[in-house]
């Protein structure tokens, strides 16, 4: 990628529009879990052992605006997201930036690290959040932290069409964590990480983040 270049072009948006649009068996999507609010689905993506998941998730009494803070501003992200270790901005590129996370794991497994590229396009009628892997001089490979990749990644914020004090968010997880876990208890255990997400970050938000935003008001 030449310098400056943004890594993410009119494609990536369109190739998670198109996913998005994509539930039926002959795309290869199966649901996968469902809770209130909550829908899970999985795709096996020929030649990957990880498999790609996409999570409908409804968030009742919090506008798309503040949703799209809570994910997309590191800030407050790693106020309400608990996963988290450290997550920083290395650069930021004005049209997207670099970032490093260092993602919790339970003893005696290792914590992993992600370097990514991640950008967000809004408009009137959604917010589209992209990541991509990435590398970055100031943060080479800690041999005590093994280094994920990202594979595919995002997210899709809209209102609620009947309701716009409350949105939507499709989420896309397909991360490789690497190191000595098996794939299947990889994929066994992601499934059930956007529902754990949504229900954090929606007790966060009624609990917290909405007093200090009417606050400000």
């Amino acid at each position: 990628m030449a310098e400056g270049k943004s890594p993410f072009s009119d494609a990536d948006f369109q190739n998670i529009l198109q996913q998005e649009r994509c539930n039926s068996a002959d795309d290869g999507w199966s649901q996968s879990l469902q809770t209130e609010g909550c829908t899970v689905w999985r795709k096996v993506v020929p030649g990957q052992t990880i498999h790609l998941l996409k999570a409908f998730l409804d968030f009742k009494g919090i506008p798309a605006k503040h949703l799209l803070t809570l994910v997309h501003d590191l800030q407050v992200r790693r106020r309400h997201d608990e996963i988290f270790r450290v997550y920083d901005c290395l650069e930021d590129h004005g049209d997207y930036r670099t970032t490093y996370a260092v993602i919790a794991f339970p003893s005696p497994l290792w914590d992993r690290d992600l370097v990514q590229f991640n950008t967000v396009r809004s408009s009137d009628e959604e917010h589209i959040i992209l990541y991509k892997h990435a590398t970055h001089p100031s943060r080479p490979v800690d041999p005590a932290i093994v280094r994920g990749e990202t594979i595919f990644s995002g997210t899709i914020i809209r209102p609620m069409p009947d309701d716009p004090q409350s949105s939507t968010a499709t989420l896309f997880l397909q991360t490789d964590v690497k190191g000595w876990i098996p794939t299947t208890i990889v994929n066994l255990i992601a499934r059930t990480g956007p529902a754990k997400w949504q229900s954090s970050l929606a007790d966060f938000y009624h609990t917290t983040y909405k007093k200090e935003v009417e606050s400000e008001i």
